[in-house]
């Protein structure tokens, strides 16, 4: 771990920069890690003779970005210390908190994702999971950021992902649909190299002028978007059809955001518009007030006071993947 991260971070573009370190949007591990003391005896596999679930701190997804050639060598370690049947069982929980991370050498684990797209795909069993948000710290504090005069409607600021990737367009037709719309706030950014992203302080504070966010598929079905607005409560939009939510089994998504379907979005993008206009001011009320008290599930903090995505991240892991 501690090699990972002393990697050098990745600048992908002004302002969009990955570091290896604690706000990695990725770094689930990091977070769980911390919040679990070694076993008795760490190094020793009879030590852990006994456990429910062994959580397994391999930092694939900083690899992935930071360190890929470490691969190899990391699954070579875990299947030394836990055997070679490590895999097997359900016992074993490792995270693979980008889409991109998951490696056959897991496959059987039980795996901590955000979505099961891209090399993740088909990953049996699982535990979606959200992504890291831990930042700036008026986001992620205990009461809720005030909202400003929640006067947009509708805000989306995002990069059209690669077509080679997004083949179904979602992202493409809803910017190009929206533009233009009196009360929509809709941005395009661009990922090419070169390119510039606005400070992320300032994206993040569009948020608080809107009541919903649009939190559509991008490169895979998840984004950090629909956490982010959880955070500055903005009622999040979500298209991508399949997409497994965090903690669903005991968290009422319904209550809190809004989900259209990928094909219903791309015959008649404004429908969304239409649907959100409808509904009515008492329940967008009702929507926010119950996203207030799902926010502190979806929060990454250090302050042991106060409930967080790992607490609730542990429960998952104790109750095992959903059948």
């Amino acid at each position: 771990r501690d090699v990972i991260l002393q990697s050098r971070p990745r600048e992908w573009a002004k302002n969009n920069v990955d570091a290896p370190n604690r706000h990695f949007q990725n770094g689930v591990e990091w977070w769980v890690h911390r919040a679990l003391p070694p076993p008795a005896g760490e190094g020793n596999a009879s030590a852990l003779v006994g456990a429910r679930r062994v959580f397994v701190a391999a930092y694939f997804s900083y690899m992935f970005i930071f360190a890929p050639h470490k691969v190899p060598a990391a699954l070579s370690a875990i299947e030394a210390g836990l055997g070679a049947g490590w895999r097997r069982g359900g016992r074993n929980v490792v995270a693979h908190g980008h889409p991109g991370a998951c490696v056959g050498g897991t496959s059987g684990a039980v795996r901590l994702l955000v979505d099961d797209c891209s090399s993740c795909g088909g990953s049996r069993p699982y535990i979606a999971v959200p992504y890291v948000v831990s930042r700036p710290a008026w986001l992620v504090a205990a009461e809720p950021p005030p909202g400003r005069n929640r006067s947009i409607l509708l805000f989306f600021r995002g990069h059209l992902p690669r077509v080679s990737i997004e083949s179904r367009s979602v992202r493409r037709t809803m910017l190009k649909a929206l533009a233009g719309q009196p009360d929509a706030l809709v941005e395009a950014a661009t990922a090419r190299p070169g390119a510039s992203y606005e400070p992320h302080g300032d994206y993040l504070k569009k948020m608080l002028r809107a009541t919903f966010c649009l939190s559509p598929r991008g490169d895979t079905s998840s984004s950090k978007r629909t956490y982010e607005s959880i955070a500055a409560g903005c009622i999040p939009v979500i298209i991508a059809d399949g997409l497994r939510l965090p903690f669903e089994r005991w968290l009422d998504w319904t209550a809190f955001s809004v989900r259209v379907k990928e094909a219903s979005a791309l015959a008649d993008p404004l429908s969304v518009l239409r649907t959100l206009r409808a509904i009515p001011a008492a329940r967008v009320a009702a929507m926010q007030a119950a996203l207030r008290e799902a926010r502190p599930h979806f929060l990454w903090h250090l302050d042991p006071s106060r409930p967080s995505a790992v607490d609730a991240i542990l429960r998952e892991m104790c109750d095992g993947p959903p059948s």
